[in-house]
């Protein structure tokens, strides 16, 4: 019965190991993350967009589980924020774009 015990526990404690991310393991995911949506973003329709709001802010989140966080660390994160926040202004800047023209040169009366 004991051995059943021990071996409950320590396949417990692998698990729980396992499932824990390291902080250096969320910087490199979240990296990669922006990343991806870098190199794929000009194929992106709204409802991609809408995704990768949403895992993004999921990163964001997961964050405050790192409390400490070295200076170099938050700087990092910082960047790849402000990269993934100059992809979306990217994109709304592209959809005003192609907004005007549409108005000015897309659509022409049909006779």
């Amino acid at each position: 019965m004991k051995k059943i015990f021990y071996v409950a526990l320590m396949a417990m404690m692998v698990m729980m190991t396992a499932c824990q991310q390291s902080k250096e393991d969320y910087i490199k995911e979240f990296k990669s993350f922006v990343n991806e949506v870098s190199e794929e973003c000009a194929e992106y329709t709204e409802a991609d967009w809408e995704d990768a709001a949403k895992e993004f802010e999921a990163l964001v989140k997961q964050a405050e589980k790192y409390e400490d966080l070295t200076a170099e660390e938050a700087m990092e994160l910082a960047a790849v924020q402000a990269k993934y926040a100059g992809l979306q202004a990217k994109k709304g800047i592209n959809k005003v774009i192609d907004g005007v023209k549409d108005l000015f040169g897309g659509k022409k009366d049909k006779k």
